[in-house]
């Protein structure tokens, strides 16, 4: 039997969390529900009824609730490209980089002048 090796650098969370995946078409900005799968300080796995292109770039929006969360909960705002797209029981999954990460208060706007300067 051969062995299996883990290539991830850190651990995964079985996690199901809602959050909303934000892109640009040539139309405009697109905007589209989906819901995790699990979830590292370094990607993301959810699943989507989209088929984006690897190494596209998306924003997300990961909607955490949790014992002791403000109401509302905690808005976890990322950047990051697309890495594997997987077809699997009518699904699709992908598995994305996070290559950027902060946390908002709700209500808060994600266009601050720190997400403004790398654009």
């Amino acid at each position: 039997m051969e062995a299996v090796y883990e290539r991830r650098r850190t651990q995964r969370f079985p996690l199901n969390f809602p959050l909303e995946i934000k892109w640009q078409e040539p139309t405009g900005e697109a905007r589209h529900p989906a819901s995790t799968r699990d979830i590292s300080a370094t990607g993301i796995y959810f699943l989507f009824d989209r088929e984006p292109q690897p190494e596209s770039k998306l924003e997300f929006f990961v909607h955490l609730q949790f014992e002791g969360a403000p109401a509302g909960g905690v808005l976890l705002h990322c950047l990051g490209s697309i890495v594997r797209v997987e077809r699997r029981n009518g699904e699709v999954g992908i598995a994305a980089r996070i290559e950027r990460y902060r946390f908002m208060r709700p209500g808060e706007d994600a266009l601050t002048p720190e997400s403004e300067e790398e654009e």
